[in-house]
């Protein structure tokens, strides 16, 4: 299995097992193996605690050397989890997230750390995937923020120096060429206390472009995939973000003060565009996929 893996970053090194294998730091390896996340784990083998950090997926808490680390078990959404439960036909998924993690790292682009990527062929077809990510403490992802300031538990300020942090990270991802496969308000953090700034989360299915910056359309697009997310809770319940808000974004995202209502226009069409195609997603994530973030409220 491990020719199917790809290449691993520096410092880290494959554990291979009779059903699957895992790559981390050689540093790492025994104390994860001491934790019991081994190469050869399955979900209903690892009997981990749900972490409070969990959302419509429940993430596992493990314990290494004495520090709490989450696990994060691939599934699918939609109609696909119906059909395929969370088995999976490649296994070098996590491998890659971990390298693209190792990537935005040393381009100072925060994001939470991958200690360990695993794959274990499942009981039937394909493959059972996690991750193991550090968990960054005094954070709150923006969905959050947002169900937080509706709600009057947080300040409107807090949200929009989050919108600004947000529109910030999003920037930069996007001058490095990165494009993440599932940007929504869920998968950005924003510090609570310290420093300010925003981390990324679930790099699952993102890449680089060969060359960056990503192009115009497509850095637009993938900004209209964040802004359906955001409309959509807005309209489910209730307006927390202001046009000034949305304008604050798009210029710490480097949108020159005259240019932000046209790219505001056309990240609106291009939302509307997929809006179908997508609202059937959701109908779907509904009926058979993982439910509603209840966070979002």
């Amino acid at each position: 299995m491990l020719d199917r893996l790809g290449p691993l970053p520096a410092d880290f090194v494959f554990v291979e097992g009779q059903r699957g294998a895992l790559a981390c730091r050689g540093s790492d390896r025994e104390a994860l193996l001491r934790a019991g996340f081994t190469p050869d784990g399955r979900r209903d083998e690892e009997r981990l605690a749900d972490a409070v950090e969990s959302g419509r997926e429940p993430l596992g808490r493990l314990v290494v050397d004495g520090t709490d680390v989450l696990v994060r078990r691939f599934s699918h959404g939609g109609l696909a989890r119906a059909v395929t439960g969370r088995r999976f036909k490649d296994p070098a998924r996590p491998f890659e997230e971990l390298r693209l993690s190792e990537r935005l790292r040393a381009l100072g682009i925060r994001t939470p750390r991958v200690i360990a990527a695993r794959a274990v062929r499942a009981a039937g077809p394909g493959f059972e995937l996690s991750v193991v990510v550090e968990r960054v403490d005094g954070t709150i992802d923006i969905g959050r923020l947002m169900g937080d300031v509706r709600a009057g538990r947080a300040p409107k300020g807090a949200l929009r120096r989050a919108v600004a942090d947000a529109g910030a990270l999003v920037g930069a991802l996007h001058r490095a060429g990165f494009l993440h496969a599932d940007l929504q308000p869920a998968n950005l953090l924003v510090t609570r206390a310290g420093p300010r700034g925003a981390i990324v989360l679930d790099l699952d299915r993102s890449r680089f472009v060969p060359q960056g910056p990503l192009p115009g359309d497509l850095a637009a697009s993938n900004l209209a995939r964040l802004w359906r997310h955001v409309r959509r809770r807005e309209q489910r319940y209730g307006a927390a973000l202001t046009s000034g808000d949305r304008a604050l974004f798009l210029a710490r995202y480097g949108v020159p003060r005259g240019d932000i209502e046209d790219l505001a226009a056309q990240i609106d069409r291009a939302a509307d565009r997929a809006g179908i195609a997508h609202r059937l997603g959701w109908w779907l994530e509904s009926r058979v996929g993982r439910g509603e973030d209840a966070r979002a409220r």
